[in-house]
């Protein structure tokens, strides 16, 4: 983890891309802000996710076992597969599953589908060979390359260390906040739609079931985080669609 003075940046290093963290990373989020700010009192801790990289560990069907480095966007898309390894995601359901905008999505997809110095690629895809990302779209297919090895020496190799960062730069578009709008507007609808289908069938029910099922639900398309959930569980309270319960906070009654 690196932690610099905003200037350390330059210029543009502090735009701003909307990118929603797998939740493995969203939830040692606070963790980091709650010692920073007892380490360093009245600083703000911005979280520039665009020039951030990481490690993760990729494992193959045939035993293989590698550890990939990768910007934070091509974790986020590669933990979008991982319940659902087997499956194939369009680019539609891995725009709403990340909250990127369509610029940085589809650069980032090409790298993890086409990286030069690699034969095998992490990840394949459905479109048309020579690969180009101009022609990716909404129904465009990517899936998990459970074959995936390297090439050292004229041989398959099951283990190594690889760095996919390459040379991936931060473009922002003009009308990238507009695109995390609309993802914003539609992850809301889809969860205040599975809460209402949940307590239809339920009737009432506690927040931990509520949260439970919602993730079920939802997980084909995005994992809701705390935060997203709460915010729409308090809008159909508002409109009158839920009520709590009397006497118990976290429990809830759905209102026929």
């Amino acid at each position: 983890m690196k932690v610099l003075n905003g200037g350390a940046w330059g210029r543009g290093g502090l735009d701003k891309v909307w990118l929603s963290l797998p939740r493995e990373l969203e939830d040692f989020v606070p963790e980091v802000e709650t010692f920073y700010k007892k380490q360093h009192n009245g600083r703000k801790l911005n979280w520039m996710h665009h020039w951030s990289n990481g490690t993760i560990i990729f494992g193959t069907k045939n035993g293989g076992r590698f550890d990939l480095e990768v910007t934070t966007f091509q974790m986020a898309i590669l933990f979008a597969f991982d319940e659902k390894s087997s499956e194939k995601l369009s680019l539609e359901t891995l725009r709403l599953a990340t909250e990127l905008p369509d610029t940085e999505l589809i650069k980032t997809l090409y790298s993890l589908v086409a990286y030069p110095k690699m034969k095998s690629q992490i990840l394949l895809c459905d479109s048309r060979l020579p690969l180009n990302p101009r022609d990716f779209n909404d129904s465009t297919q990517f899936w998990v390359n459970h074959d995936f090895h390297l090439i050292k020496n004229g041989r398959p190799q099951n283990r190594g260390r690889i760095n996919l960062i390459g040379r991936l730069q931060l473009s922002i578009e003009p009308n990238a906040t507009k695109e995390h709008e609309d993802i914003v507007a539609l992850r809301e609808f889809r969860v205040q739609e599975a809460v209402v289908k949940i307590m239809k069938m339920r009737k009432v029910t506690t927040l931990a079931q509520l949260q439970t099922e919602l993730v079920e639900m939802l997980k084909p398309m995005f994992l809701p985080n705390r935060k997203l959930i709460k915010e729409q569980i308090d809008w159909l309270i508002d409109n009158k669609f839920i009520e709590r319960s009397d006497g118990d906070m976290n429990t809830f009654k759905y209102i026929s």
